[in-house]
């Protein structure tokens, strides 16, 4: 019977906790920011990366990403982390690599986790959407 109940408690934890969630329509908006600049070992010589305007744009159901003159498009999928904190995870077209953004509900900000060795980029939600 404590093997029924513990099985019940963790199986209606997991549908609890472990489904995706939808963004309201006021976080699906265009935030601006700018990747800081950095360094990458290139043949063993130091090559230093300028700082990059990103434009990261929500949609109900894609999310695109603008760097400079390049842009990338795909699907996202939304987990919360805290009261007011969600995770983005999106899947780009072209690329393997996934995108990680870190939403702050309170102050309107994305943070994009950079993979090594591009530092995270702080985005503001852009007030003339």
């Amino acid at each position: 019977m404590k093997l029924f109940f513990s099985c019940f408690f963790a199986l209606s934890m997991v549908i609890c906790f472990g489904q995706n969630v939808k963004l309201k329509n006021k976080f699906l908006k265009n935030y601006k920011g700018s990747i800081p600049a950095y360094e990458v070992n290139y043949n063993n010589k130091l090559v230093k990366i300028e700082p990059s305007e990103i434009t990261v744009q929500l949609k109900r159901d894609s999310l695109y990403i603008f760097v400079e003159k390049s842009s990338w498009e795909g699907i996202y999928s939304v987990s919360k982390t805290s009261k007011k904190v969600f995770q983005i995870s999106g899947k780009m077209q072209g690329t393997g690599i996934p995108e990680v953004l870190e939403l702050n509900a309170r102050d309107k900000t994305i943070i994009r986790k950079g993979l090594f060795p591009q530092p995270d980029a702080e985005l503001k939600l852009n007030k003339l959407n």
